[in-house]
């Protein structure tokens, strides 16, 4: 009797060291990611204090009004700061997690796809969200106009602020991250193209009459598009990962892994395509990405309760929801004209990306399935 209490003693003691390893393990991550944060920070701050001394030397620059404001400046130096940045970070990371080569064997094409993706569309992100706050200060501060040391001050900030949660963020890239980062990419450059438009009725068309050529903003917002396509392929393979090691520590089922990797996938490339070609380019190979794109991800919600087991009844149930959303929309506009093609379009891109953060939050691999899933012994 003593010596099984004294082998339990010791199995507890062994499981407590393991615990405090890992957690000191952690730690030490964190700490030094924390110090890669701090460092790069600096850096950036002091390229764009640098820049800005050079760049408004000798006038009087507005916060977003005018000849290249301050914050077009500093969304552009942090951009080009966060690239290096963010891919250095991101690949350092992934060499340490191992690229999630014991479940999900990637490619160096993959790879690559994935670290031009994300980079891209982190530091374009910082872009656009520096250059919303610098105008809506402007809105605030109306007819303000600084001078050189004051506007290149205010870049350092903001180059500095952007870098610190550039490499932070590339320091622990999760599936769920991926995935709201993806979501809040596509609809801050999309309202950025919006806003930008020439055509004050362009939403009486549809949204790729944003991408047309010719058009004021139809950069950005084939650029957002195309981006948004590499990053979903990217997030496939972050998913497939999740899913994977989610069936081995649950010892659920890993049947349907493959089909929801490669309708995620297609609708990458879908939206890439979309992107490529506008609509004034070719119509047809256009509107094919487009009804692709929609087919693939349909088929993606309405197959996902089916082919992952375990997936929490909450998230089934939702998903039931959200298809009947889908043909709800259609309904509404096809047969009763309610709205026109526009409204369609962004209310479906709305019910899409909800449901796709919500998917990556319940497959994640801290997520207990439900039902008869239990983990092993």
């Amino acid at each position: 009797m003593s010596s099984t209490s004294d082998a339990a003693d010791v199995a507890d003691a062994s499981r407590a060291d393991v615990v405090r390893a890992d957690a000191v393990r952690g730690d030490a991550v964190r700490a030094a990611a924390e110090s890669r944060a701090i460092v790069a920070a600096g850096l950036g701050g002091l390229s764009g204090l640098i820049g800005g001394l050079i760049v408004f030397a000798g006038r009087l620059v507005g916060l977003a009004d005018g000849a290249l404001p301050v914050g077009s400046f500093a969304a552009l130096v942090a951009g080009i700061v966060g690239i290096p940045v963010f891919a250095i970070t991101y690949v350092r990371a992934d060499r340490r997690r191992g690229g999630g080569r014991e479940v999900v064997r990637r490619s160096r094409l993959r790879r690559a796809i994935d670290v031009i993706g994300l980079t891209l569309t982190a530091s374009a992100m910082v872009m656009l969200l520096i250059a919303a706050l610098f105008s809506i200060a402007q809105l605030a501060f109306r007819y303000l106009e600084i001078e050189a040391f004051a506007a290149a001050v205010l870049t350092a900030g903001a180059v500095a602020a952007s870098t610190y949660a550039l490499s932070l963020l590339a320091s622990d890239i999760t599936t769920q991250r991926v995935a709201t980062l993806l979501a809040l990419f596509l609809a801050a450059g999309t309202l950025s193209s919006m806003l930008s438009a020439e055509d004050e009725l362009w939403w009486q068309n549809n949204f790729s009459a944003l991408g047309m050529r010719g058009v004021s903003g139809s950069y950005s917002f084939n650029v957002t598009v195309i981006l948004s396509g590499l990053v979903l392929i990217t997030l496939s393979g972050y998913l497939t990962r999740d899913l994977r090691v989610r069936s081995i520590r649950y010892a659920v089922p890993a049947r349907g892994v493959g089909i929801v990797r490669t309708l995620l996938v297609i609708v990458g490339v879908a939206f890439m395509g979309v992107g490529a070609v506008p609509v004034d380019v070719s119509q047809l190979l256009h509107n094919t990405f487009s009804i692709g794109l929609i087919i693939a991800f349909v088929a993606l919600i309405a197959a996902c309760p089916t082919l992952i087991a375990g997936l929490p009844r909450a998230f089934i149930a939702a998903s039931a929801v959200f298809v009947a959303g889908m043909v709800l929309i259609v309904l509404l506009w096809v047969p009763f004209g309610y709205y026109n093609l526009t409204a369609v379009e962004l209310l479906a891109v709305v019910v899409v990306f909800t449901w796709l953060v919500l998917f990556t939050r319940n497959v994640s691999t801290g997520q207990m399935p439900d039902g008869d899933a239990r983990l092993d012994a």
